[in-house]
């Protein structure tokens, strides 16, 4: 009798426990109707490419100005629509010589800005395995 009662108390106390858990709601703060992102697509022709995409769900205006390490504007242009995607190829042999280039996204209608810097690192990796034969 002693044993029934601690195994229905354990099996309530883990309904309640999962009740509980199921029905919270989680709520997490993000920008309302925009989310961008850039990206290393790869190299063409020996040249690196990124793409920009703007998530962005209703009609609006940016302005995409990009930089190189010492703050020259290497290239600038406005967008305008719905779920906007680029890319950009810049003009570099290898992509440690773009390092330190930024791409600074405003929103025209927000004043909102967002900035990205491109850094590169490089690693050579050799793996050794040794098999018993």
């Amino acid at each position: 009798m002693k044993k029934t009662m601690i195994n229905f108390r354990t099996a309530a106390m883990a309904l309640v426990t999962l009740l509980t858990i199921g029905f919270t709601q989680s709520t997490y703060a993000a920008a309302p109707g925009t989310t961008t992102e850039l990206k290393f697509v790869g190299n063409f022709n020996s040249t690196p490419v990124f793409q920009l995409d703007l998530n962005n769900t209703d009609n609006a205006e940016y302005l995409v100005t990009v930089r190189d390490s010492e703050k020259k504007v290497l290239f600038s242009e406005k967008l305008t629509g719905e779920k906007i995607s680029r890319r950009y190829k810049l003009q570099a042999e290898e992509l440690e010589q773009v390092a330190g280039t930024t791409f600074e996204i405003t929103n025209k209608k927000t004043n909102e800005t967002t900035k990205y810097e491109v850094n590169s690192s490089s690693s050579f990796v050799t793996d050794v395995s040794i098999a018993k034969l």
